[in-house]
């Protein structure tokens, strides 16, 4: 049985404290301006293209970036880093050319509205419900990594963290809307910087080593390993389980269709005031994400290490080299067990903003989605929408505890960057072809649609669970699961358009016909 070498002190309890206070306080301040649903919803459509970038990847890294990226450094170096950094220029060209521009065409409070617009009411449905189960089971994976780090590494009781990290989160979304979880997530990537940041100066300053030194000594660890084999380039072998191209594929295809199809992105966009300034925030989301990426890569082999050479090679007590899993633990160790005076409450307090940054945008977005659905069957005012979504907000944030534990049942013993794609994100590669095939196949209806999302997503799930619903051993590679599924919906979309005789796509929704204006105008909040 595995235990940690150290506790959380007062002095750290009292950091996190302030922190999570300080998270609520800035919630009310903001809870003064949300007196119309569109100043709730997109924060009145102002919001500055800086801060929605920062907000972007906020809520796109999380916890869950934060503990995997150090950890995977320790599973197979620096090479998956590579991989992710060679899909960044052709999903940047996608989303600055294709998915930006086509998008903020359209004033929707809910992107799931195109999909009624493009193909009709159970398009439109299928789309938010297939949102609402990701974003859950999204915030569900980002309470239980955020657990699998705290209860073991500084004691803290699973119950006593997803209380607060809920609670806290959804507190502030409640009061500010958008508006307070954009800015709430400003304040969490400086956190969630500042904190891997000391880590490397920290490190370097007690042991008088640099980034060459701790890219030698991950190298030599990696020899070390049995069974270890660089990352191949590429790999016809769907077993294998990452190669530079598989992973760079894997990436590109999350990208353009988190761009496109997920509320929680594009809602962000919405906020600004106009296309320009949702593809300045773009690219200030996609830089800041190569280098928070970066840095805690680089932060992995640091503390790597400083274990093989501070600490003579032992290890924390939590980290098994046969349990590869338990390299997710290594930073958190590192940081509970070297820090004190209320550092190691600091750096915490960076993890929980990751893990908050996620919620908040979570169950902002699925309270406008859901408020948007119910404002299609009756008409609403303000004031009425706005107490609906807050009531959604409670409950979305009291829901994500089931979802935690229905993760830690679906991910079993893998490791976090495996878990995602094996999880939620079998969801992902779908959704994003539902809008793919609305843009690009004029010719495909509702029907050609819902056949394809569902075949997709029979793909994902039959990939990612190959090994439980085939016996397959090893298993097809997780790498694999968003580009097949997507490919499989957007095949079998192109088919069944030139089967099915169904009505011509309205003038205006595809990417054809994107200079025209829309048949039917779409509704503004």
């Amino acid at each position: 049985m595995l235990t940690a070498n150290a506790s959380l002190q007062s002095a750290d309890y009292l950091v996190l404290g302030i922190y999570l206070a300080g998270m609520i306080a800035l919630g009310a301040w903001l809870s003064r301006r949300q007196k119309t649903g569109e100043e709730y919803f997109l924060a009145g459509r102002t919001m500055p293209w800086l801060a929605v970038g920062v907000s972007v990847i906020a809520s796109i890294l999380s916890s869950v970036t934060y503990l995997s990226e150090p950890g995977e450094v320790w599973r197979s170096g620096p090479t998956h880093f590579i991989g992710k950094m060679l899909a960044i220029p052709v999903e940047m060209a996608v989303v600055w050319l294709v998915c930006i521009p086509f998008m903020m065409r359209f004033r929707f409070t809910s992107v799931y509205e195109y999909l009624e617009h493009r193909f009709g009411p159970r398009a439109r449905t299928l789309g938010a419900g297939m949102f609402l189960v990701l974003a859950v089971s999204w915030m569900g994976v980002v309470v239980l990594v955020s657990s699998r780090m705290l209860e073991p590494v500084a004691g803290v009781p699973l119950w006593q963290m997803v209380v607060a990290v809920g609670l806290v989160a959804t507190v502030y979304t409640y009061l500010g809307g958008l508006r307070a979880v954009i800015w709430t997530d400003v304040v969490q990537v400086v956190l969630l910087m500042g904190g891997a940041l000391f880590v490397l100066f920290y490190i370097g300053l007690k042991t008088g080593s640099g980034p060459g030194d701790w890219f030698s000594a991950a190298q030599s660890w990696l020899a070390e390993q049995d069974g270890h084999q660089p990352m191949a380039v590429f790999s016809l072998d769907p077993t294998t389980r990452v190669t530079m191209v598989t992973v760079a594929v894997h990436m590109c295809v999350w990208h353009v269709c988190t761009h496109t199809a997920n509320q929680m992105t594009v809602q962000r966009y919405f906020s600004t005031r106009g296309m320009g300034e949702a593809r300045r925030s773009f690219v200030v989301g996609s830089l800041l994400g190569v280098s928070i990426n970066l840095l805690l890569m680089v932060a992995g082999v640091a503390v790597l290490y400083y274990y093989r050479e501070a600490m003579a090679g032992q290890l924390p007590a939590l980290v098994d080299p046969a349990q590869k899993k338990t390299f997710d633990l290594a930073y958190p160790s590192f940081v509970v067990d070297h820090l004190s005076g209320g550092l190691a409450g600091a750096l915490l307090a960076a993890i929980l903003a990751a893990a908050m940054s996620s919620i908040d945008s979570g169950v902002n977005s699925i309270a406008t989605v859901l408020t948007a659905e119910r404002r299609r069957k009756r008409d609403t005012s303000d004031v009425e929408d706005i107490a609906f979504a807050r009531k959604i907000t409670v409950a979305a944030g009291l829901f994500i505890i089931v979802a935690a534990f229905a993760m830690d049942r679906l991910a079993g013993d893998r490791g976090i960057i495996e878990m995602l794609p094996r999880t939620f994100n079998c969801l992902t590669g779908v959704l994003g072809g539902l809008f793919l095939v609305g843009m690009f196949l004029p010719r495909a209806g509702e029907r050609a649609l819902l056949a394809a999302g569902g075949c997709g997503l029979a793909t994902a799930i039959s990939i990612a669970y190959s090994d439980k619903l085939f016996g397959m051993s090893p298993p097809i590679s997780f790498t694999w699961v968003m580009p097949g599924s997507l490919l499989v919906t957007l095949t079998v979309a192109a088919l069944l358009s030139t089967v099915l005789n169904e009505r011509p796509a309205p003038s205006g929704y595809t990417w054809a016909t994107r200079d025209k204006e829309p048949d039917t105008p779409p509704p503004t909040p």
